[in-house]
C-alpha cells in the first residue's frame, strides 16, 4: 500500500497486478465445496433424526397415543450411514483423504445402495397404489396412512429426497478428493 498523496511508481499505470500472488484454484474450490458438503451432511443428519425418532417411538411401549408405522429393515441399514457422515465431517477439518474415502464408500454402500434397493423392491406397490387410486378402488384396500397421508407415498418422497442429498454429497466428496489428491505432497526418504 502506498501512503496517501504518494506518487505512483514511474512506468506503471496500476494495471500490472496480474503477476501478484493469487489463491490457487484448488484451495478456492476446496473451501467452497467443503461448506456445501457440510450443508448436505447436516441435512442427512436431520433426516436421520426423523428416522431414528420413528424407530424409537415405535419401540417405546409408553407412547401408545401415536400410531407410528412399523420400521422397515432398510431404515436400520440406512441409519448406518451416520458413521460415514461423521467421517466425512472429520475429513474436512484437515483434508484427510482416507476419511473422505470412507465417507464416499459408506454413502454409496449403505446410503444409495439401501435406498435404491428399497425403491426398486417397492416400485410394484407404488404402481398398484396408483392403479387403484385412478380406478377409485382405494377404499376397498385400506392403505396404511400416517396423519391422513398414504404411507407409501410419504416413503417415496423421503427416498427421493435422500437420493438427491446422497448424490450431491457424493459429487462434492468426489470434487474434494480430486482437489486433495491432485496436490498431495509426496514424502521424501
Amino acid at each position: 500500500m502506498s501512503l496517501p498523496g504518494a506518487q505512483r511508481v514511474t512506468g506503471t499505470d496500476g494495471s500490472d497486478f496480474q503477476h501478484r500472488e493469487t489463491i490457487a484454484s484448488h484451495y478456492r474450490v476446496s473451501a467452497e465445496t467443503k461448506s456445501r458438503l457440510r450443508i448436505f451432511i447436516y441435512l442427512h443428519f436431520l433426516l436421520a433424526c426423523l428416522v431414528l425418532f420413528q424407530i424409537v417411538t415405535y419401540h417405546m411401549p409408553m407412547l401408545t397415543t401415536l400410531t407410528i408405522p412399523r420400521p422397515h429393515l432398510w431404515q436400520y441399514l440406512w441409519l448406518v450411514t451416520i458413521i460415514p457422515s461423521i467421517c466425512g465431517l472429520m475429513a474436512m477439518n484437515k483434508n484427510q483423504i482416507f476419511l473422505m474415502k470412507i465417507f464416499f464408500r459408506g454413502t454409496v454402500l449403505f446410503g444409495l445402495g439401501t435406498i435404491m434397493t428399497t425403491i426398486i423392491f417397492n416400485l410394484s406397490d407404488l404402481f398398484t397404489f396408483k392403479k387403484l387410486k385412478s380406478k377409485n378402488q382405494l377404499d376397498d384396500v385400506e392403505p396404511q396412512t400416517f396423519l391422513g397421508f398414504p404411507l407409501l407415498v410419504l416413503w417415496y418422497i423421503f427416498l427421493i429426497i435422500m437420493v438427491q442429498i446422497h448424490a450431491f454429497s457424493l459429487y462434492m466428496a468426489n470434487m474434494l478428493l480430486h482437489c486433495w489428491q491432485q496436490y498431495k505432497p509426496t514424502k521424501r526418504n
